[in-house]
């Protein structure tokens, strides 16, 4: 598989996975303008905290959120919501699809106990459900993979929170303009010599990525290219995060040489991190060369914590639909994950 070759990449993504990631500066300011429209009936800095509930590539945006805003926000991934969930919380209940079954069920849960809530979809049961209880409803384009439209998840509820004045300062046309930059530098156009996730790609064909990123910071991208490689790349990958992998993880490196063959650690950095944090991923690199690890570094790109953080999680994307190419695999399809629902309803 040649990354240069347009018509080699058009056969193996006939979904267009590729072309989601070259346009997605275009998803974000159309995710942005739908955010100037939302009305909601309370205001958002009267609640104590905003708690997401989603799975999958919807989840991914209460991370995110967590990470940029100056607002507590957590994040849930299943049936029920935490038992410190409580009436003085925002619910936002994420689908993609608006046919999650979790994230239906942790909405009515929600509902019960008194919460108001806010959800964002394409449409689906969520549409319905939020149409006979009188619930805000974001609705976004549909026509895309869930992990393809981040900008469309993500981007309205910035904006929403922006204009409450819980995320700090966001400059919004700057943001969409960094971005379009990163584009220019990583589309499928840009040949390999000059195109850093394709790079990282043809380093990383054939191996297993562990990825590290660090609590508090990068944390949230990390899992994010964990989850991408799966999907995209259709091939395992595991990640952790400093400081605590060095309370335990760190010795599974002792007979690393023998049994890491296939795998390669990365480790992100973004220039934001505590300067302890910065320390032990210097330690670690000694102690990946004393021990024969392969590893490699990825560096965000520059400008704000919303710049780095997006761009970072941004680049990992590409990364994982290239390493899909690498695989020659069609990044779109997540046959098991379909099987397993199938197989699901018919038990259930």
């Amino acid at each position: 598989m040649n990354l240069d070759n347009s018509e080699q990449i058009e056969e193996m993504d006939p979904q267009g996975m590729v072309e989601d990631l070259d346009t997605f500066p275009d998803q974000c300011r159309e995710a942005v303008s739908i955010g100037e429209e939302i009305r909601l009936p309370f205001d958002l800095e009267k609640f104590d905290r905003a708690l997401v509930t989603g799975m999958g590539g919807s989840a991914i945006v209460g991370d995110l959120l967590s990470r940029l805003l100056d607002f507590p926000v957590e994040t849930n991934r299943g049936y029920h919501l935490p038992k410190t969930a409580r009436p003085d919380d925002l619910l936002i209940a994420v689908s993609y699809s608006g046919n999650t079954e979790e994230t239906l069920s942790a909405l009515r849960d929600g509902q019960r106990r008194g919460m108001r809530s806010l959800c964002l979809s394409t449409g689906g049961k969520m549409e319905s459900y939020c149409s006979r209880r009188s619930v805000s409803l974001v609705k976004i384009p549909t026509g895309h993979q869930p992990r393809a439209s981040t900008g469309y998840m993500l981007f309205p509820l910035l904006k929403l929170f922006d204009e409450a004045g819980l995320a700090g300062t966001i400059d919004f046309p700057r943001l969409l303009d960094e971005i379009e930059g990163m584009t220019d530098s990583w589309n499928s156009s840009v040949p390999t010599e000059r195109n850093e996730p394709k790079k990282l790609a043809e380093a990383f064909a054939g191996k297993v990525p562990i990825i590290y990123g660090t609590k508090g910071n990068t944390r949230v991208v990390a899992y994010r290219w964990k989850t991408q490689i799966n999907e995209n790349a259709k091939q395992p990958a595991f990640w952790n995060v400093f400081p605590e992998l060095n309370h335990n993880e760190t010795v599974g490196y002792q007979l690393g040489s023998e049994l890491m063959d296939n795998g390669k650690v990365v480790m992100l950095k973004n220039g934001l991190d505590l300067e302890k944090n910065e320390l032990r991923m210097e330690i670690m690199e000694d102690i990946f060369r004393d021990e024969g690890i392969d590893y490699g570094l990825a560096r965000a790109p520059k400008g704000d914590k919303f710049s780095k953080v997006i761009g970072q999680v941004y680049f990992g994307d590409y990364f994982s639909v290239y390493l899909a190419l690498l695989n020659e695999v069609d990044p779109s399809p997540v046959k098991l994950i379909e099987n397993f629902k199938s197989r699901l309803k018919k038990k259930g």
